[in-house]
């Protein structure tokens, strides 16, 4: 028996330093890999420069606000007999009578903590300021970009198509004439022609009809799906409605650069080796266009798409203000004219955020389907 233990004893050690061997094995590798993943070290990188790129944008952000004039210069206008006790003491509890380096480094750590505070005049939540407008900017926006990607997909695959006809010339002077239109103009030329002064079919401003009901969600949940319906079809056929012309100003604007691109990449892959071999091949020319045109064409509009998520929450101020559209980029250009430091700084520093990283998505994204893109 002694003899039996004493194998046990001698074999019981190996046993587990093999099983430590084996696990350690499996950890080495799998770090290993992550060292060697060339994708993975491209975004850390990429993230490391992102935060003093963050923090660079939100200094010059924060000094050009500060430089712009007093906040309560627009609060002594609305009230002129106010007095200047009355002044110093509102300066002392909005903070404004910090040093500015103080302010910024106060607003830094808020905005780390996802507190951006209260508004300078209403003294709401700026989170909640936002949101208040923020599904109005989202209808605008999303809608806008999808239908301006789809057509200028369809114009700019024609026009690479039949280029040097009188397709491809129509499909160019529509692009130099959004590029070279401003977008005011054009906002302004459809409500005098489709509005009031003209043919009166659609409305010239906000968002909604005076007194439109809301969806009523709560019928839904307590079973009443008349109810529901019925006020689900006309409170988005309202909206749908009033749309109609800032979706069209902004589809205009956004067909120029998006057609002149697609038509660009379209007319370098079609000139490319492995085109002509599939022509060659006997496939259609659907087949080529879509299949290994189209498909390759469209990866330079990725990058745009990026900028455009990034982008989306900055609105359209031009379009929401010719409009009266109730959305964020109208309410921003308010916020600026009033000087309200913290939601201006909200609205811009997120937007910078957003773009930030979706240009990293962008790039992660770039480097993971081509291996040939440097590092």
């Amino acid at each position: 028996m002694s003899e039996i233990h004493s194998v046990e004893e001698t074999v019981a050690p190996e046993r587990v330093s093999k099983e430590y061997r084996e696990r350690f094995g499996k950890i080495r590798d799998f770090f290993g890999g992550l060292t060697n993943n060339r994708v993975l070290i491209y975004s850390f990188r990429r993230i490391l420069t992102i935060i003093p790129l963050f923090i660079g944008i939100s200094i010059i952000t924060f000094a050009l606000m500060y430089m712009i004039g007093d906040p309560l210069s627009y609060l002594i206008q609305q009230n002129p007999h106010i007095t200047p006790a009355d002044i110093d003491r509102i300066r002392e509890s909005l903070g404004l009578n910090r040093p500015p380096v103080q302010q910024y480094l106060v607003w830094l750590w808020g905005f780390v903590r996802f507190d951006l505070g209260l508004t300078f005049f209403s003294r709401e939540p700026v989170i909640q300021e936002i949101g208040n407008y923020l599904t109005e900017t989202l209808k605008l926006q999303v809608t806008q970009f999808l239908i301006s990607l789809i057509i200028s997909i369809l114009l700019g695959v024609l026009a690479a198509k039949f280029q040097n006809t009188w397709i491809d010339s129509g499909v160019s002077a529509l692009a130099l004439l959004g590029l070279s239109m401003p977008i005011f103009v054009f906002g302004n030329l459809l409500i005098y022609i489709f509005a009031g002064r003209g043919l009166n079919w659609f409305p010239s401003g906000k968002a909604h009809s005076t007194g439109i009901a809301p969806i009523n969600w709560d019928a839904l949940w307590h079973g009443n799906v008349g109810v529901f319906l019925k006020t689900f079809f006309v409170y988005t056929g309202d909206t749908l409605w009033y749309m109609v012309l800032p979706v069209a100003t902004l589809v205009f604007a956004s067909l120029a650069l998006f057609t002149r691109l697609v038509r660009g990449s379209m007319l370098e892959i079609l000139r490319q080796d492995y085109i002509l071999a599939a022509r060659a091949n006997g496939l259609s020319e659907r087949a080529v266009l879509i299949g290994h045109g189209l498909r390759n064409a469209l990866l330079p509009v990725v990058t745009y798409i990026g900028l455009f998520v990034g982008g989306v929450l900055a609105g359209a101020p031009i379009t929401e203000t010719v409009f009266s559209y109730p959305g964020l980029g109208n309410k921003f250009v308010q916020y600026i004219n009033k000087l309200d430091h913290p939601l201006i700084m909200a609205i811009s520093m997120i937007i910078t955020l957003m773009i930030l990283i979706a240009n990293l998505i962008t790039d992660i994204a770039y480097v993971w389907v081509d291996p040939r893109i440097e590092l």
